[in-house]
């Protein structure tokens, strides 16, 4: 079944939308919510989140970086792990001032652009025309010049759902984007020549205790996005041949003392059915009182069969990353 199309804004008549679409909205904003949706401007601001991220997987190297505003704080990471070495080359995190440091386009796509800048470091996601420019650069040595073909990728998938403890969130996924450009990091340089981009635009007004298994991966004919947790299973989708298919609820499992073991990674409708062969990970532990996180990102390969139209498709080393994540913010 086709999704229907993205609406402009993710409020209409007061309410949010809820639902999952193809396409993305113009505007993300929470604007004009009204009656039982309606909150005060503290508790939007204590309650308002957003992030942009992006992620380039390939046969040679794993990378990603992302800006997050918190409302009262900003923070930003990038890592590059060297799939052929088997070791992070690069691994950053920083915090700094909202809105000073850090900003979070309200668009998804046309006319995006998010930027970071902190302690000699400079993160860029921007969209012109059909194209994302990608740039991060920081001290000790990294720099991502990159730029993902967006009139390439399938469809971009919007989901908008109601938060328990929270409101509502919308998130936009875009996986699949053909990707050129070069990335230095740890002495090493990585043509991206033969790799694929993936983009998160997220923008909710979040409960203070949040908590999600994610997992996701592309090549250019291939990519899927799952999540558990706070969205429950509006933005599950595979994307194949260039169209996009919303699956079922998906089940994220994995030993919590051995994160460098096999992850379990399936959907209830048996459209996903793979196992996560971690290579590396990320993880970083926060705790700044009044917010913290627990997070760990390995990146590795898939394995196992995708069925989605009609087809069983068998997947072999499909690059790409979990996620376990739990935020008090």
């Amino acid at each position: 079944m086709d999704l229907p199309p993205a609406p402009p804004r993710p409020v209409a008549g007061g309410a949010p939308l809820f639902g999952t679409y193809a396409g993305a909205c113009e505007v993300v904003s929470w604007d004009g919510l009204s009656g039982r949706w309606a909150r005060g401007p503290l508790w939007r601001f204590t309650h308002g989140k957003r992030w942009h991220y992006v992620s380039l997987t390939g046969p040679r190297v794993i990378a990603a970086f992302a800006i997050v505003d918190v409302g009262y704080a900003a923070n930003a990471f990038a890592y590059v792990f060297d799939r052929e070495a088997h070791k992070l080359r690069a691994d950053l995190g920083l915090l700094g001032p909202p809105r000073i440091s850090a900003e979070v386009s309200d668009r998804p796509a046309a006319g995006a652009r998010s930027t970071f800048a902190r302690a000699g470091a400079v993160l860029r996601i921007e969209r012109r025309g059909d194209t994302w420019e990608l740039y991060a650069r920081a001290p000790g040595g990294l720099l991502i010049e990159a730029e993902l073909d967006a009139a390439a990728a399938p469809p971009t998938v919007c989901a908008i759902q109601e938060i328990q403890g929270g409101l509502a969130n919308c998130t936009h996924k875009t996986s699949c984007l053909p990707a050129r450009g070069a990335i230095e990091a740890g002495g090493a340089l990585f043509d991206l020549d033969g790799h694929t981009g993936a983009l998160d635009h997220t923008l909710g007004l979040l409960a203070r205790e949040t908590r999600w298994r994610w997992a996701s991966a592309q090549r250019r004919e291939l990519g899927f996005n799952l999540s558990s947790g706070f969205m429950a299973n509006v933005e599950n989708v595979v994307w194949h041949r260039g169209r996009v298919h919303a699956v079922g609820s998906a089940e994220i499992l994995f030993d919590t003392a051995a994160t460098d073991g096999p992850w379990r990674v399936r959907t209830q409708d048996g459209a996903v059915d793979l196992t996560f062969r971690p290579e590396g990970e990320r993880r970083q532990d926060q705790d700044l009182v009044v917010a913290a996180s627990r997070y760990v990102q390995p990146f590795g390969t898939f394995h196992g069969t995708v069925r989605v139209d009609g087809y069983e498709v068998e997947v072999r080393d499909l690059p790409g990353v979990t996620e376990d994540h739990t935020a008090r913010w």
